[in-house]
């Protein structure tokens, strides 16, 4: 179990010193933290799992839950750790959105609606955010000296297998060596940002 620096707040472009000041990976824990709210919302007419928006002029994560529940409805191997591992996949998300790009949610709304399907630099960000919140390097580097295969070392971690090659190639960055990955992330990883408020869920 990681320790937690109980010191000054990090920069919030660092997942990783986040993780280290919270103690935790958790990303609900960590937004608790930096006083961000994170607020559950049941909208089953809306295909969004999440979004981040400014409420009185500071950032709000919402989760919604009928995105879930559907999914659950729908699939009957969607248990609910599959769920919450999900729900904490978008909560990263989301959390990388409300600590990367303040400035963005302060002008007009931006809006992204596919999962892994949206090119756009914010959502790349948001993604790689997430990835390093809920993925631990030296776990994820002993995993991948093994036999597993991507899909195996994904549910090892709890985590989508898009969103675990973004960690790998963060890792690519750092210049650790891999095997050739069999196909790419899709850039938009779970949910969007609006700017000051969001109609959409009467927030």
């Amino acid at each position: 179990m990681m320790a937690s620096k109980h010191g000054k707040k990090p920069t919030l472009d660092s997942p990783e010193q986040l993780v280290l000041w919270a103690g935790t990976r958790d990303p609900f824990k960590i937004a608790e933290k930096l006083e961000i709210p994170v607020i559950h919302k049941n909208h089953p007419e809306s295909g969004l799992p999440g979004l981040t928006c400014l409420m009185s002029s500071r950032p709000a994560i919402f989760i919604n839950d009928a995105y879930f529940d559907n999914l659950m409805r729908k699939n009957p191997h969607y248990t609910e750790e599959i769920m919450n591992d999900d729900m904490a996949q978008v909560a990263a998300h989301e959390l990388g959105h409300a600590c990367l790009h303040r400035k963005e949610l302060k002008t007009a709304p931006i809006r992204e609606y596919q999962i892994f399907d949206v090119h756009t630099t914010m959502e790349a960000e948001a993604n790689e955010f997430a990835a390093g919140i809920r993925i631990d390097k030296e776990k994820l580097l002993s995993l991948l000296n093994s036999d597993y295969t991507l899909l195996q070392v994904a549910a090892a971690m709890h985590v989508n297998v898009n969103l675990l090659i973004y960690r790998i190639e963060m890792l690519r960055k750092e210049r650790h060596s891999f095997h050739e990955l069999p196909y790419l992330p899709k850039n938009n990883f779970m949910g969007h940002i609006v700017g000051s408020g969001s109609s959409e869920w009467n927030v």
